[in-house]
C-alpha cells in the first residue's frame, strides 16, 4: 500500500502514479494511451475568456439573419430560431425540442458551468455547489452538438446552391465564432486538475491504494477511493468497481437502436413540394439523388454519417459486449481504440437531421418549392440519441479486466 497521488486510467484501470505536471504537459496512460490529465497554459484565464466570448457570439447569432434563399423572384430569410420553430408549426415538436436542447441549451449551460467552476479556481475560493456544477459539466459534454449543426448548415448551403442563390448572414458568422470559442474552452478544461484542486481546498485525505489489481476509482472525478467507502469523498458520487450492469444496459440500448434505425430508413426523412408535385426522400434515397446530380462529396458525407457510422457503431459496441461476456484475452488495445472511435463519431450522425431542419426552415416558397420534415427524421434522431447512451453505458475497463485480474 502507498499513500501518494495516484490515478486509475479511465479506460483500462491501470494504476498510474502522477508527478507534478508543469504547464503545457500531459500525462498519458502507458498501457492504453488514454490521456489521464493535462495542465494547459493559463487554463483558468483561457477557459473563462473563451467561454464568455462564446456566449457573446451565441447571443449575436440570434440577432441577425442566418441564411437568405432567393429563387423564382422570391426571397426567404431564415434565422437560427426559425430552424427550430418551423418544426413546431409542422407538428414535429419533439424534434424541435431535441434540436433546441442539443445546439443551444446544452452548449450555453456547459459554458456557464465552465465559467462558474473556473472563476472558483481563479480566485481560489470554492463557490457553493462547485462539485455539483463540475459533475454536470461531465454529463453535458457528450450531448453538445453545436459543431455538428454547423456542418449541417454547410452541407445544406452546398446542397441548395444549384437551386437558388444562397447568402450567409451575420448570424451565421457569429455562430461560427461561437463554435470556435467553445471548442477552445472545451480543450482547456481538464477534470482531473479541477477535482484535485477541489480536494485540496476541502482538505480531503489521500486514500491508500493498492499497487495492483482492480481499483475502486471514482468514475466521475477519477480519484482513487478507499475500498471501505461507498461514497466518493471528493465529488459525492456512488462508488462502484464498474458501471452497474454495463453490458446488459448496452445490449438493451443497441437493440432499441436497431428497432429505431429500421423506420428511420424506411420512412421519408423529408418531403419536397415542387410546383405542386410532392416527392419523398428517405436517407438512402437522398444520397442517391445527390450522387445522380454529381454532388459526390455531399453524398459521401451523408452516406458515411447516416449509414456507415450508425451501423458501424451498433456492430462495434455489440462485438465489444460479446467480447467482454466471453472474457476474451486478445487485442486489448485494438478494442479500446475501437471504443474511442465509436464514442467520438457516434453523435455526428445527427448531421442529417440538422440538414433537414435547415432546409425546412429555408425553403418555403409555396407551391413553387417547399420542404417539410418526415417521420424518418424523428426516428433517426431517436436512434442517434440511443446509440450515444449505449456508448456511455459501456464500461471500457471491462475489456482489460482479464489482464487486471491476473495481477491480483
Amino acid at each position: 500500500m502507498v499513500d501518494s497521488k495516484h490515478i486509475a486510467c479511465h479506460e483500462c484501470d491501470l494504476l498510474v502514479k502522477l508527478t507534478h505536471l508543469v504547464e503545457g504537459c500531459k500525462a498519458v496512460c502507458p498501457r492504453c494511451g488514454y490521456t489521464l490529465t493535462a495542465n494547459h497554459r493559463n487554463a483558468r484565464d483561457r477557459v473563462i475568456a473563451f467561454s464568455l466570448t462564446a456566449l457573446v457570439f451565441l447571443g449575436l447569432s440570434f440577432a441577425f439573419p442566418f441564411l437568405t434563399f432567393s429563387a423564382q423572384g422570391q426571397d426567404r430569410t431564415a434565422t437560427l430560431m426559425q430552424s427550430i420553430t418551423v418544426m413546431i408549426t409542422e407538428n414535429f415538436t419533439s424534434l424541435a425540442v431535441i434540436i433546441f436542447i442539443t445546439i443551444i441549451v446544452i452548449p450555453a449551460l456547459y459554458l456557464f458551468c465552465a465559467i462558474y467552476v473556473y472563476v472558483s479556481l481563479k480566485y481560489s475560493r470554492l463557490l457553493p455547489g462547485t462539485q455539483a456544477v463540475m459533475k454536470l459539466i461531465g454529463h453535458l459534454k457528450h450531448w453538445s452538438m453545436a459543431d455538428i449543426f454547423l456542418i449541417g448548415i454547410l452541407i445544406s448551403f452546398i446542397k441548395i446552391m444549384s437551386l437558388a442563390d444562397v447568402s450567409l448572414g451575420l448570424s451565421f458568422w457569429a455562430y461560427v465564432f461561437f463554435i470556435v470559442s467553445m471548442t477552445a474552452a472545451v480543450l482547456h478544461i481538464d477534470k482531473h486538475q479541477v477535482w484535485q484542486w477541489i480536494k485540496e481546498k476541502e482538505n480531503l485525505p489521500v486514500a491508500p491504494v493498492p499497487l495492483s489489481g482492480i481499483h475502486q476509482g471514482c468514475h466521475v472525478c477519477t480519484d482513487i477511493a478507499d475500498e471501505s467507502k461507498r461514497i466518493c469523498e471528493t465529488c459525492g458520487a456512488h462508488l462502484r468497481l464498474r458501471i452497474k450492469s454495463s453490458v446488459q444496459k448496452t445490449w438493451a440500448l443497441l437493440i432499441t437502436a436497431v428497432f429505431l434505425y429500421l423506420p428511420a430508413n424506411m420512412l421519408p426523412i423529408m418531403r419536397t413540394n415542387f410546383f405542386g408535385e410532392e416527392t419523398t426522400n428517405t436517407i438512402l434515397g437522398g444520397v442517391l439523388v445527390l450522387w445522380e446530380h454529381g454532388s459526390y462529396p455531399i453524398a459521401m458525407i451523408i452516406f458515411i454519417a447516416s449509414v456507415m457510422v450508425p451501423v458501424g457503431k451498433i456492430i462495434t459496441l455489440g462485438w465489444l459486449c460479446y467480447s467482454v461476456q466471453m472474457q476474451s484475452q486478445k487485442s486489448y488495445q485494438q478494442k479500446t481504440q475501437l471504443f474511442r472511435v465509436t464514442e467520438l463519431v457516434g453523435r455526428w450522425s445527427m448531421v442529417d437531421v440538422f440538414v433537414v431542419a435547415i432546409l425546412v426552415a429555408l425553403i418555403k416558397l409555396g407551391n413553387i418549392m417547399s420542404i417539410y420534415p418526415g417521420w424518418g427524421a424523428l426516428a433517426f434522431a431517436g436512434m442517434v440519441i440511443v446509440t450515444v447512451m449505449a456508448a456511455l453505458s459501456f464500461d471500457p475497463r471491462l475489456i482489460w479486466d482479464p489482464i487486471n485480474k491476473k495481477k491480483d
